[in-house]
């Protein structure tokens, strides 16, 4: 069996690319060969390498047994692609989508049905997906729920950083429409009045909103939400060691679906603060700032508290839940099922 998927070509810049090479990965642990197509690039440049894993042209996919969409099939091959047998993994949320629609008119949701309709098999790594596009699958055996997974393997052994204050609160998510990070921000002041020691540590903040972030910090009083941070930093090609270091972390998705950097911290230990979802108890009200430093405050309490398990308690649910070895699994039957069917 021979397997490519087609993404872009992003090395620690975006999370669609990590996926991907995580996947790579733990199908040709399962014996397959499994290969990654530049979406962008017929033939990528020699210097594309990253450690063990490079691209391969788009003469070479020609021969792949199946082709799975992660980011785009480049235009030239579409036609082609309708020989093959294709999978789509949908990467983007319902809400980030139809917000798109609504700012854009890009038709995002719109896609998402299309390639629903016209691929073997489509995969939805988020329970929430799952439930609103099933009532889009016409043929009622097109759509599958594979849970969203990462490489734990990669997470062991990272050297935390040493933050100044405790507990040092982090987050690091990419801001987007559904995903504000400016709630954590102005919720500190109120967990700096029952943690003095207490600051945040922002990660992954956008260049292009400078002023965004100018205003939220330096025009507010005294700069007292500019006091409460460690660290403000912008895009970052290595959170692990941040990660790791830190105590707990926050997760801005208002939907309180758990991305990429969710699970990451959850593997090196690090309890989340959410606005909802099974992986974590901190449940804060949307957008409630002072909910928000509450479960905080309380974190800090369950953490700190004599003969705590929840480092470990979060460490284990990350192995049961987030393992892409354990996932890729359900891949594999998928791809089987599409060659047995002919």
């Amino acid at each position: 069996m021979y397997i490519c998927h087609w993404s872009n070509w992003g090395v620690r810049i975006a999370g669609m690319y990590e996926s991907t090479k995580d996947q790579i990965k733990y199908e040709r642990k399962e014996g397959i060969r499994s290969e990654h197509a530049d979406s962008a690039r017929p033939n990528p440049p020699k210097e594309n390498v990253d450690g063990w894993h490079k691209p391969i042209t788009w003469d070479e996919a020609m021969d792949a047994d199946i082709w799975v969409l992660h980011s785009k099939i480049p235009n030239e091959l579409k036609e082609f692609s309708k020989t093959k047998k294709r999978v789509a993994i949908l990467h983007g949320q319902t809400e980030h989508l139809m917000i798109g629609d609504w700012q854009n008119r890009n038709m995002d949701f719109n896609n998402h049905i299309n390639i629903l309709w016209e691929f073997d098999k489509t995969v939805c790594i988020f329970l929430s997906d799952y439930k609103i596009l099933k009532f889009y699958d016409v043929k009622g055996d097109r759509l599958h729920y594979i849970p969203h997974s990462i490489d734990l393997d990669r997470l062991k052994n990272v050297t935390p950083w040493e933050y100044d204050y405790r507990p040092a609160i982090i987050s690091c998510d990419t801001p987007r429409a559904e995903k504000l990070p400016q709630h954590i921000i102005w919720a500190m002041p109120y967990v700096v009045e029952k943690i003095p020691n207490a600051r945040l540590n922002l990660f992954g903040l956008l260049m292009e909103p400078i002023e965004l972030w100018r205003t939220i910090f330096c025009r507010s009083r005294a700069r007292c939400t500019e006091r409460v941070c460690e660290n403000i930093q912008l895009a970052n090609r290595n959170l692990a060691p941040f990660q790791a270091g830190a105590d707990i972390g926050f997760n801005n998705n208002y939907s309180g679906v758990h991305s990429r950097v969710v699970m990451e911290m959850m593997a090196q230990g690090v309890p989340v603060v959410s606005y909802g979802g099974s992986y974590t108890k901190y449940h804060a009200q949307t957008f409630d700032i002072e909910s928000i430093a509450e479960q905080i405050v309380k974190c800090w309490e369950d953490l700190t508290a004599g003969g705590s398990t929840l480092k470990q308690d979060t460490i284990n649910y990350a192995r049961e839940h987030f393992d892409r070895g354990k996932e890729v699994k359900k891949y594999i039957k998928l791809y089987k099922s599409l060659l047995t069917r002919g």
